[in-house]
């Protein structure tokens, strides 16, 4: 009985420890799962851009356009198509004339049917449009005896041609590409911009990361400071001013703790919903990396920016735009013509395996025109203000233009010192630490009072806010560079991504 008591502990406690050891394993995954870990700038990027709604809508706005171009990529190709009636039924009492003049009346039943099959291409010079069909026709006649009859056109071949009219076909034909492309070097430059929002908030976040453990590390150091005024003002060596500023010191120093903590989870949540991830994950952000050596040639980058930016190629399709619609009223002002021609075969009988055999000439050719003859001016003024469009237009591009290379030029000049002031950020930041490690130390051994000491941690956080705002400038700027030139000037390559 003892034995058996002893199995059966020894059993449920083998239970319970597996049950232990699972339960905690699904929960050290479920953790794992919501801990990203810590990121660099990089990384956060790469996420962003491959995650974030932003991308996502980026990446749809470019699949729409993707497919208008192939649309307009299907008008240029044969397109094939099959039309026809269904079997209809008619009947119907109707007035017959006899040869004498008397009016009878008659009763008539029938059906008909009818199929075609057509191939359409568009002429892209001429705009017109060739095209090759085939059809079938049976009508039926039901009376004391059925009869059917068939009629066939084995080829019809056949042309419609505009003549002295607006060709819109050719003119797509100019345009849709430049949109298509457009459309391309909008969704690089979104990513790009991506990169700029993030490693704006990157710093954001990183910065408040640094306030906070800034504030704790004075909330420390000033209760230190604190507790060291008081044993001085008990033995007279301090006055009781010295003492309550210690003490307004900390106690601003627990306040701005506070502030440092709550704006950290702020932005630190607006970063996670900036990179596609709820705002209950965990994650931590690396310090960030070394500014890297980048030479940029000016003349270089304004040609870059000229044949890449999308605002760029916005001003080419502007002035083909203009062109099209000062061509559009100069072909409505004067003489249009539209040329009509087919030629083909058929046949009818009323038996279907005749209806191929001796088939005979189908043909017709119909010229249509429109001469404009008197309209009170109104072909000439619009022609005149399409032209005076196009003179503006023209303009304000170039204009607009000059605009655009002013903007690289100085976005250029201004990076080009980024890095320098960085370097000198650091270089006063290392500086103010160092004055007030040594402030303290002056501090304890009496040599300064609390005021200089607190000077000198103030003058220690601005300097470190300071180096991170310039990193972030810094940052910034480059990707900014690399969103007007869509070049990346560090490794000597355009910048493209697939989607």
């Amino acid at each position: 009985m003892n034995r058996y008591r002893y199995n059966n502990r020894l059993f449920i406690c083998t239970i319970f420890i597996f049950f232990f050891l699972g339960t905690h394993t699904i929960e050290g995954q479920s953790r794992q799962s919501n801990d990203v870990g810590t990121l660099s700038l990089q990384e956060c990027i790469t996420i962003a851009q491959d995650q974030s709604a932003i991308a996502n809508a980026a990446r749809y706005a470019l699949v729409s356009s993707k497919w208008e171009y192939e649309s307009f990529e299907a008008d240029l190709l044969p397109s094939l198509s099959l039309s026809g009636d269904a079997p209809g039924y008619n009947k119907s009492i109707f007035s017959n004339v006899l040869d004498n003049g008397q009016v009878t009346f008659s009763s008539r039943t029938q059906s008909e049917a009818s199929a075609s099959l057509s191939i359409n291409q568009n002429i892209l010079p001429t705009g017109g449009n060739l095209s090759l069909s085939t059809g079938l026709t049976r009508l039926g006649i039901f009376g004391n005896e059925n009869t059917y009859l068939w009629q066939s056109t084995p080829l019809v071949v056949g042309l419609s041609q505009p003549l002295f009219q607006f060709n819109n076909l050719k003119w797509r034909n100019k345009t849709e590409p430049l949109r298509y492309e457009i459309a391309q070097k909008q969704f690089v430059e979104e990513m790009e911009d991506i990169a700029q929002t993030v490693t704006q908030q990157f710093f954001d976040v990183y910065l408040a990361k640094i306030n906070r453990e800034n504030a704790e590390f004075n909330v420390a150091r000033n209760d230190s400071i604190y507790q060291i005024s008081q044993g001085r003002y008990n033995v007279g060596s301090i006055a009781e001013n010295d003492l309550l500023q210690s003490e307004l010191a900390l106690r601003n120093a627990e306040s701005s703790l506070t502030t440092a903590r709550i704006e950290y989870e702020r932005v630190l949540n607006d970063f996670k919903i900036l990179l596609g991830y709820p705002t209950d994950v965990t994650l931590d952000l690396e310090e960030p990396e070394e500014l890297p050596e980048i030479s940029v040639d000016v003349s270089k980058a304004k040609q870059l920016a000229m044949e890449n930016n999308s605002e760029s190629l916005s001003y080419r399709l502007n002035e083909i735009q203009a062109e099209r619609n000062l061509a559009q009223a100069r072909s409505e002002a004067g003489f249009a013509a539209t040329l009509n021609a087919n030629f083909g075969l058929n046949q009818s009988s009323e038996n279907f395996g005749d209806l191929y055999n001796n088939a005979q000439n189908r043909q017709f050719v119909t010229v249509g025109f429109e001469v404009p003859i008197f309209n009170w001016g109104k072909r000439r003024a619009q022609v005149n203000s399409a032209r005076n469009q196009q003179q503006e237009v023209a303009n304000s591009i170039d204009f607009q233009r000059r605009q655009f290379i002013q903007e690289v030029e100085y976005t250029v000049s201004q990076f080009l010192q980024l890095r320098g002031q960085a370097l000198i950020a650091a270089q006063a930041d290392t500086i103010a630490q160092r004055r007030y490690e040594v402030a303290q130390n002056r501090y304890l051994i009496g040599k300064i009072d609390i005021t200089n000491l607190f000077i000198a941690q103030e003058e220690k956080d601005s300097a470190r806010q300071a180096y991170i705002r310039a990193l972030r400038t810094f940052w910034t700027g480059w990707y900014n560079l690399r969103a007007l030139t869509l070049y990346d000037f560090q490794n000597d390559q355009p910048i493209t991504y697939e989607f």
